[in-house]
């Protein structure tokens, strides 16, 4: 089974394909395989957003947890794009954050 495309997943997913690729050339060890997890957020509209953790790969089945929209989960949805966007185009970044 693979895993939804959202860009959270190609991220997980692209971190370990970039540290398998390293660690060939650098004669290292592997690194762990994809978890393929990940959170995906819900807008409910009224600044209201919901968050499900999604797990693909550690147990027999997929699972997930939901949490219920707020406004506060608002803020937490806005933080999770503009970290992205900062570490993904600001000029000269590279980072190893999460």
């Amino acid at each position: 089974m693979g895993t939804p495309k959202a860009g959270v997943f190609a991220e997980g997913s692209a971190k370990v394909a970039a540290a398998s690729i390293l660690a060939a050339f650098e004669s290292t060890n592997e690194p762990s395989p994809y978890k393929g997890n990940g959170t995906c957020y819900v807008e409910f509209g009224n600044d209201m957003v919901g968050k499900v953790d999604v797990d693909f790969f550690s147990g027999t089945s997929p699972s997930g947890t939901y949490t219920k929209a707020s406004v506060d989960l608002a803020a937490d949805k806005q933080h999770f794009g503009s970290s992205r966007e900062a570490r993904w185009f600001a000029p000269g970044n590279i980072s190893n954050e999460s």
